[in-house]
């Protein structure tokens, strides 16, 4: 199986990002303004966009402040079924996030674009949360 992997350094404490990973106002401020969802494992996040399908992630892990992982359970192509494992751990007064999206079947169709999209979904994750003012990616 594939996976992508991504690092940030974030200039704000790992309770600050677990926040905007486990909360409707958080991933509102980073993912999608019109996101629902409560954030408690077992429930879902929903992601609608105006231009991109729809995705769906179930709650998996939401271990404060160190860990949290998503498991797609609606979107386009192979990303059904696969998981986003972030986590969140201090290193010299900065948050280390590190992104796997793992459980692709290989680095064709939708893997590509979903690397280019975690990428850009990060730093607007940074944005957030270094100013607290909304910083979403996709309308």
């Amino acid at each position: 199986m594939s996976e992508i992997d991504h690092e940030l350094k974030i200039d704000a404490a790992p309770e600050r990002v677990f926040e905007a990973l486990t909360t409707l106002e958080g991933v509102r401020g980073w993912h999608a303004p019109t996101a629902s969802g409560s954030g408690e494992v077992g429930s879902e996040w929903v992601f609608p966009y105006a231009d991109h399908p729809e995705f769906h992630w179930e709650i998996t892990e939401s271990e404060s402040p160190t860990r949290v992982a998503w498991r797609c359970t609606r979107g386009p192509g192979d990303s059904v079924g696969t998981t986003a494992t972030f986590s969140i751990t201090p290193a010299d007064g900065r948050t280390v996030v590190e992104l796997r999206h793992a459980g692709w079947p290989g680095t064709h169709g939708n893997f590509r674009k979903c690397n280019t999209t975690w990428g850009v979904l990060l730093h607007h994750l940074r944005d957030y949360v270094e100013t607290g003012q909304s910083a979403t990616a996709f309308e």
